[in-house]
């Protein structure tokens, strides 16, 4: 994975979630466009820290 990730791309995996840090953006990682294609049958979705925000607001947990 590191050689698909751009310079400024960071990454972890925690248990069974990957978080991936990519500030130009997941539509123009092709780290993120190789994983979706080679990992057919895995359930995947994305999230900004925005929205991850205002979900932890949502719940009363920020």
């Amino acid at each position: 994975m590191d050689s698909l990730r751009a310079d400024s791309e960071r990454y972890i995996l925690i248990e069974r979630v990957f978080y991936l840090y990519a500030p130009e953006g997941i539509g123009r990682s092709k780290l993120v466009d190789k994983m979706g294609k080679a990992l057919p049958g895995v359930t995947m979705t994305a999230r900004n820290l925005n929205t991850i925000n205002k979900l932890v607001e949502m719940v009363g947990e920020g």
